[in-house]
């Protein structure tokens, strides 16, 4: 095996195509359908996740303790931790990398990534794992004093590696087009046995320990299940035929030049949900964790969409730059961006204005005092929707010192405000801190993205999309403060206004472009209007 030094993308491309031959041009709109078709499977098969997710969570805040769950997600954010530490930053970059390779048929250093991204992990699981457990003390007994909940934490550090693991094979899958296999095992499969694992919890009455064993259990079975689908698809795709293991390049110099620095953005994402979970458990109890917890993964529904069109956006966008199509790249940024935005702000209306009726109908009047760090959370991933992939576009650019600059700008901000905040605010201190992170992030690296793609802050065809939506944002807002109408009156207006902004945006999404079917029930409806005159 020999190691590589190429560094695809490291530097802007010499030829750009601002004006691509028609011929290519038609492939990169045709590129971008794809992308666009096979986020909407994963779309799908991620709201089914989210119904079993959901279920889940609410079955779990119920059945347990406050102190029993917030031992439990305290031991959920360090092994969600873990896991974006253990890949050394590969695990999403890794298509990025196989992206350009196979784009270039470049198999050695394509099968050389993959082995290098799984070795990684196994290494850096095996360190991890062996520091936690002999130095347990330092580490978990500071927070969790409870001997079982320490066992919780030991459980699910287990997690870390195979979720770790569960990234790499996402990426590989997103590769290759295979949408229906991250489909059926990440949205489907795994959700659905943890639900199972806890109706049983709640069926025979076990402890918050039988839960973490389920939890860890379940993902295992699931990487049995990726291992196999990943066998396959080699086979059927002829690739197995390009695996010579003696002449394996394994493009470490690429690789790590370009992880290392991105750490820093999976840094900013600790400083928010694993730094912020810290300072409340040294500055307050457990239950405030439980607290924050409660209402995290509502605010997240933000980003459902977004992190599922993500997983295709990042290999096409790497092929887009490999080929010097910087219109494409452009046009698909801009157009990934608004659709994406215009269907997140649904949730974005339940979460955000509608936050205080939605957390009581959720998990009810205790964890009413969270409905203000729902909002806030809510708020700031939004922001970071609207403004689409900059960060994943600036590295696909090359951009890497400026998003090393600014990520390390807004750790520094997170951890001042946490630590100026949370002693007085609690969890409404992180969400605080949090929301402002996201949306200074988001701008400087929008800022930036005009030089990288030859834009504007926002592209002049959007404008108006963008207004719309900020415009029935502050309707919401302000229906919601002057009014208080309840949770009904609510959830019709909300529904009112997102159709509205649906509708206000339907040429902008172009939705009859990207999927030829709605073109045909068009034809059809108006087939059997004319026949019935």
């Amino acid at each position: 095996m020999t190691s590589g030094s190429r560094y695809p993308g490291e530097a802007e491309p010499g030829g750009r195509q601002d004006n691509p031959t028609g011929e290519a041009a038609e492939e990169a709109l045709e590129m971008g359908r794809q992308q666009i078709r096979g986020s909407a499977v994963l779309l799908v098969g991620r709201i089914l996740s989210l119904l079993l997710t959901t279920a889940t969570q609410i079955l779990i805040v119920r059945i347990l303790t406050k102190a029993d769950f917030g031992a439990f997600a305290y031991a959920l954010v360090l092994g969600s931790a873990a896991r974006t530490l253990l890949s050394l930053g590969q695990g999403r970059l890794l298509s990025r990398f196989m992206s350009i390779y196979d784009e270039q048929r470049d198999y050695d250093r394509m099968f050389g990534a993959m082995f290098l991204a799984a070795g990684t992990i196994a290494v850096t699981s095996t360190v991890t794992l062996l520091a936690l457990f002999l130095f347990r003390d330092p580490l978990i007994g500071s927070v969790v004093a409870d001997p079982g909940d320490v066992q919780v934490v030991l459980i699910l550090a287990f997690l870390a590696p195979l979720e770790a693991f569960d990234q790499v094979f996402v990426s590989l899958f997103a590769v290759f087009s295979r949408a229906r296999a991250i489909f059926f095992r990440k949205y489907l499969f795994v959700p659905g046995l943890r639900l199972v694992v806890v109706l049983l919890l709640a069926l025979i009455g076990a402890d918050v320990v039988f839960l973490a064993i389920g939890y860890v259990v379940t993902q295992a079975i699931g990487m049995v299940v990726y291992v196999a689908m990943l066998g396959r698809m080699l086979r059927e795709r002829n690739l197995l035929q390009h695996l010579r293991l003696r002449q394996l390049a394994l493009p470490y110099r690429a690789v790590f030049a370009f992880s290392f620095p991105l750490i820093t953005n999976e840094l900013v994402f600790l400083s928010m949900n694993t730094g912020g979970v810290l300072l409340l458990g040294y500055f307050h109890s457990i239950e405030e964790i439980a607290n924050y917890r409660a209402v995290y993964p509502a605010a997240r529904l933000n980003h459902v969409i977004w992190m599922v069109f993500v997983t295709l956006f990042l290999p096409m966008a790497a092929r887009m730059f490999a080929r010097d199509d910087i219109e494409g790249l452009r046009r698909s940024y801009w157009h990934t961006a608004i659709l994406v935005a215009v269907f997140t702000f649904p949730i974005f209306a339940l979460t955000g204005p509608l936050a205080p009726d939605v957390i009581v109908l959720l998990f009810g009047e205790r964890y009413a005092e969270s409905a203000v760090v729902l909002a806030l959370l809510s708020t700031g991933y939004f922001v970071n929707v609207m403004l689409g992939f900059n960060a994943y576009i600036l590295q696909v650019c090359g951009r890497i010192r400026f998003l090393v600059g600014v990520n390390v700008l807004v750790i520094l901000l997170n951890i001042g405000l946490g630590f100026l905040l949370v002693p007085q605010l609690a969890a409404g201190g992180v969400a605080v801190a949090n929301c402002t992170t996201l949306v200074v992030q988001n701008l400087l690296n929008q800022h930036a993205l005009r030089r990288s793609l030859g834009t504007a802050f926002i592209e002049r065809r959007y404008v108006r999309s963008y207004l719309v939506i900020a415009t029935a944002a502050a309707v919401l807002w302000t229906f919601q403060l002057a009014l208080d109408p309840g949770l009904v009156v609510s959830l019709i207006a909300a529904t009112m206004v997102s159709i509205a902004v649906l509708l206000a945006n339907w040429g902008a999404l172009e939705l009859a472009e990207t999927f030829p079917e709605l073109r045909r029930m068009s034809a059809l409806h108006d087939w059997f209007r004319n026949r019935r005159g």
